[in-house]
């Protein structure tokens, strides 16, 4: 037998009118409910289309970037430290650019919006932090 690690599966118990409880299971990242019993088929099949549709929700933004670099064949043979890092650091860009059009990532007046943050992070973060940030940011950048 298989054995396939789902991750991101929100489990929720709930006591019903008649006093039973009752557990249901929710797709972390989308909110949607998964049917079934985790192992299913029909629970894999809701989980993979759960995916599917945060897949379709994070196209043609700049949070799908991100999403598209750290599941990339090149993000993978980074360092696991290095991992870590680029997901933190990608997570502040993410709060400030997340729904930012990917049209829009490569137009030459939002490198000014990029330089500003990067300047008020430093502010607060000090300037290498804010250096590293951009950084991270720009080592995507080429794959919109």
């Amino acid at each position: 037998m298989v054995r396939i690690l789902l991750e991101g599966i929100n489990t929720v118990h709930k006591r019903l009118a008649n006093g039973t409880i009752r557990t249901y299971f929710y797709h972390r990242a989308t909110g949607l409910r998964l049917p079934g019993e985790p192992g299913s088929a029909e629970f894999i099949a809701s989980y993979s289309d759960a995916e599917k549709t945060m897949r379709n929700r994070l196209a043609g933004i700049f949070n799908g970037l991100i999403r598209d670099f750290t599941l990339s064949a090149e993000f993978g043979q980074l360092a696991p430290s290095t991992q870590g890092d680029y997901r933190r650091l990608l997570s502040y860009a993410e709060k400030e650019f997340g729904n930012m059009p990917l049209a829009a990532v490569n137009d030459r007046r939002v490198r000014m919006d990029f330089l500003a943050w990067r300047d008020r992070v430093a502010k607060t973060s000090g300037p290498r932090g804010a250096d590293y940030r951009l950084s991270a940011v720009s080592s995507i950048a080429y794959l919109g």
